[in-house]
């Protein structure tokens, strides 16, 4: 699926922008129906086809909805700072979507949705008063989802002190402590691991980065931050150069959706938020998250492959390149352009 999609042009996925959210929409529908979606561990998140295939439409749903929003705001450029056209439309599909994952039951990836669709807002030039008021509005409810359910209050609570109930509520996060000072500064060694012979729940998925603290200490989880870190620069440097406004934002909020995955997922095993379902990209087991990340590498090495054959073009024909003003044009506090082009610049 990367080599595929590095070879499609990605502005294909601006006219079908609307029918891929609509897949979207009835995969998510649908692992939701008794007798389609399979319950794991008390949620219903994957539409299974064997033992072996299957799908997890939220993860589906990232991609989506990323896609949505960039051709959204390219084809509403000028409505962006209104209220409705630039904020509220957007914002209530990215929630319908965002609440059909929430049923599942998955507040972590709902959560993550609605942050990442808002910061590509603000990045199209939506006002920030409008999400500092809605934010102020849906407090209250956010409020209610988390202390009125009782298994996340429990976790919220198991997270401010896992050490009330060591052996219950606070047990896994103590592993975790457990396993990343094991690992001292070069770690036990690969494979050596005792945290993922069955003390660690969820040692190959959510908290494999635990795992690579155990067995390759502080030098290796230096190094896996420092490749994730090295993937957002060069998707920076990817989404710098985009030629139209649709690549920009398309570039932009899958290099959003790595980085903040990866830091949301290293916050979590480290104990700095609470347990949240979010993968750690390319390392974690699970198809659909291996699948749809490769599917945004691709994305991103088509939009930095076409521009690179834009400014061969315009080389050869002697041609000025486009005004880079476009773009800052329509960010009003013009942040966003100004923090990714010192990004690009930036040289070794």
């Amino acid at each position: 699926m990367l080599v595929i999609m590095s070879k499609i042009d990605y502005h294909y996925l601006q006219k079908l922008s609307i029918p891929i959210l609509a897949a979207s929409f009835v995969l998510l529908v649908m692992v939701l129906l008794p007798g389609i979606g399979t319950v794991t561990n008390g949620a219903r998140r994957w539409i299974r086809i064997n033992r072996i295939l299957g799908i997890q439409p939220s993860e589906f749903a990232k991609l989506a909805v990323i896609i949505f929003v960039s051709s959204y705001i390219a084809k509403n450029q000028s409505r962006m700072p209104k209220f409705t056209y630039g904020f509220i439309f957007p914002l209530m599909v990215v929630a319908v979507i965002s609440a059909l994952i929430l049923k599942e039951p998955d507040f972590g990836t709902a959560a993550f949705l609605a942050i990442l669709s808002v910061t590509m807002l603000i990045a199209g030039g939506t006002r920030i008063i409008f999400v500092l008021f809605t934010v102020m509005a849906v407090t209250p409810c956010v409020h209610k989802m988390l202390f009125d359910v009782p298994f996340r209050k429990i976790r919220l609570l198991s997270f401010l002190d896992p050490w009330k109930d060591p052996s219950g509520t606070g047990y896994q996060i103590i592993q975790s402590y457990i396993a990343l000072g094991s690992g001292g500064l070069t770690g036990l060694g690969p494979g050596s691991s005792r945290q993922k012979l069955f003390f660690l729940p969820e040692s190959n998925s959510d908290f494999i980065f635990t795992i690579i603290g155990e067995e390759f200490g502080f030098l290796g989880v230096i190094v896996i931050i420092g490749l994730f870190l090295s993937l957002v620069w060069y998707g920076l440097k990817i989404v710098h150069t985009a030629k139209d406004v649709f690549g920009f934002f398309l570039g932009l909020g899958i290099t959003v959706m790595f980085g903040l995955q990866a830091a949301l997922n290293m916050a979590v095993i480290s104990g700095l938020v609470p347990t949240k379902g979010i993968p750690l990209p390319f390392l974690s087991s699970g198809g659909s998250s291996l699948l749809f990340s490769m599917m945004g590498i691709g994305i991103l090495l088509n939009i930095a492959k076409q521009s690179e054959v834009s400014e061969t073009v315009s080389l050869v024909t002697d041609r000025a390149e486009p005004p880079k003003n476009e773009l800052e044009k329509m960010m009003p506090l013009g942040i966003w352009s100004k923090m990714i082009t010192k990004v690009a610049d930036f040289s070794w």
